[in-house]
């Protein structure tokens, strides 16, 4: 990870973190673990917790070895979750790095106010954009508004990894498979691209006409969100949003159908109703098959987790893209922390200068002269 490294380096010689409790709330795996060595070399102190399903505890060991304080145990289910966040909440973190806003809401109910944070997800900038709107009083960075994780981590990182995920735990050819998948924001985008290159036939399912049409003149076939793609072989969402695909969509869905979220919310497949209305049995690790009670078979891969990270050996995108987003995450952090930060209270793009400088050092990493 040439380009986190010479972050860290960098943060090593300057200390910009110096004095500063940092939560942490993000998938802990060992490219996030590098992250984590850049903000403590840094100085930072960093408690940390990842989410349910995706914490790799051998890479939770070595990081208690290195002093960061890691919350996540083995076992552990929905209620460690919310006492974790209530934990590191209590510690009250001058910043805070996360993954869905649940940290940052937890953070809203102290009475110290952090100096900022910064926000993975679309799914976390939506909360914090409707749910939450006028309540956050200090800059959050909303990472995922970045051209360049749009491009080199959303739409490549995301769209290769979560359609090799698709294929090693089921074993199966994507050729002339009907794959459809909902949302065409840069994950849709680098799904459907990946999915097509592997010989698949896709359908996007959109809200937005917008979009729709961008997805049409990238060659794919469309259909507006409410349609059920009763012709397809494979679904996967990811649109960040809870409910996409609910009991009576599965119903409709053809026999045989494969099931697959992509997305960070675990609730945009209603996996809840569909285990209860055909309780799985596990094929392998990883993978359910659900027989309906009109006669049809479902599989779901993860429980409708977030496929590329929580299936069975899931390593998340490549390592190339995770460089450059995890450096996004490094570069924001200390932006929050420098003496002229003069960024404005609530969510907001990464500085154009941090994007800047990262593209020139991706490029430079890849032997492209800029």
């Amino acid at each position: 990870m040439p380009i986190l490294v010479e972050t860290l380096g960098e943060f090593a010689q300057k200390r910009p973190f110096d004095g500063v409790t940092l939560g942490f709330r993000l998938h802990l795996e060992p490219k996030t673990a590098v992250l984590i060595e850049a903000l403590m070399a840094g100085g930072a102190r960093v408690i940390a917790m990842g989410n349910e399903g995706t914490t790799q505890f051998g890479t939770a060991e070595v990081l208690l070895d290195i002093g960061c304080e890691v919350l996540d145990r083995p076992g552990q289910g929905s209620e460690a979750t919310a006492a974790n966040l209530a934990q590191i909440a209590s510690a009250e973190p001058q910043l805070i790095l996360d993954n869905g806003a649940e940290l940052i809401v937890a953070c809203l109910r102290n009475s110290r106010v952090p100096l900022g944070a910064t926000e993975e997800t679309t799914s976390g900038a939506f909360r914090l954009r409707e749910e939450h709107v006028g309540e956050v009083g200090f800059p959050v960075i909303v990472i995922n508004d970045s051209p360049l994780k749009a491009i080199v981590e959303n739409k490549h990182g995301v769209g290769e990894s979560v359609v090799d995920t698709i294929g090693r735990v089921t074993n199966m050819s994507l050729h002339k498979k009907r794959v459809a998948v909902y949302g065409y924001g840069w994950c849709g985008r680098g799904i459907a691209l990946y999915a097509e290159r592997r010989g698949a036939d896709v359908t996007v399912l959109e809200l937005d006409p917008t979009k729709a049409l961008e997805a049409a003149m990238d060659g794919f076939d469309v259909a507006d969100a409410s349609h059920v793609p009763v012709d397809a072989n494979v679904v996967i969402t990811a649109t960040g949003r809870a409910g996409v695909v609910d009991l009576a969509a599965i119903q409709q869905l053809r026999d045989g159908v494969l099931l697959a979220n992509a997305g960070h919310i675990d609730t945009e497949i209603d996996v809840e109703a569909l285990e209860q209305s055909a309780p799985g049995v596990e094929l392998s690790q990883s993978l359910t098959r659900h027989e309906l009670p009109n006669g049809k078979t479902v599989f779901c891969i993860a429980d409708g987790k977030i496929v590329n990270l929580a299936a069975y050996g899931g390593i998340g995108n490549p390592i190339e893209a995770m460089d450059l987003g995890l450096t996004l995450q490094a570069r924001s952090l200390a932006a929050l922390v420098a003496p002229d930060c003069g960024l404005e209270a609530g969510p907001q793009p990464v500085p154009a200068a941090v994007n800047d400088q990262i593209a020139t050092a991706m490029l430079r990493s890849m032997s492209q002269p800029f």
